[in-house]
């Protein structure tokens, strides 16, 4: 069995995007858990060690108040996909967002994964507020916010 097969995930993890002054944080918003970020970082290692090729979707949770003052974009409305799913491409530099039904893909390659994996670090870490990519297909990392 492939590790990203017998892999489950745990914890929180949410995703957005801005409908409204995008041009703050153009792209995609990720933050996540404790337990969210240790199960995405379990995920992205299984990938790295299948290869190209290599696919898994995440449930995602929609962004509470908390989350949302982290990056503080006023009362800026967003939207938040349902799953994501993380496909590892033969080339090494892939970054590709890519809307699909109900979830949003995400095809990156494997030095892509490392900056990817490093993000999530930080947000374990309680660092964020920089984003990996260019306008609307960059991904701002925020660590987590319990509060409110």
């Amino acid at each position: 069995m492939k590790p990203s097969h017998a892999w489950q995930q745990h914890g929180t993890v949410s995703l957005w995007r801005y409908r409204d002054n995008a041009r703050n944080f153009p792209g995609w918003q990720l933050t996540a858990d404790a337990e969210g970020c240790a199960s995405l970082l379990t995920r992205l290692d299984a990938l790295h060690t299948e290869g190209a090729g290599a696919s898994r979707t995440l449930r995602l949770s929609a962004p509470g108040p908390a989350q949302l003052a982290v990056p503080n974009n006023r009362d800026a409305r967003w939207v938040a996909p349902q799953r994501m799913q993380l496909i590892l491409d033969e080339d090494s530099g892939a970054w590709q967002w890519q809307p699909h039904g109900d979830r949003q893909v995400l095809r990156l390659g494997v030095s892509a994964l490392a900056g990817l994996r490093q993000g999530v670090l930080d947000i374990a870490a309680g660092r964020g507020d920089y984003s990996l990519g260019h306008g609307m297909d960059a991904l701002w990392f925020w660590w987590w916010n319990a509060q409110r």
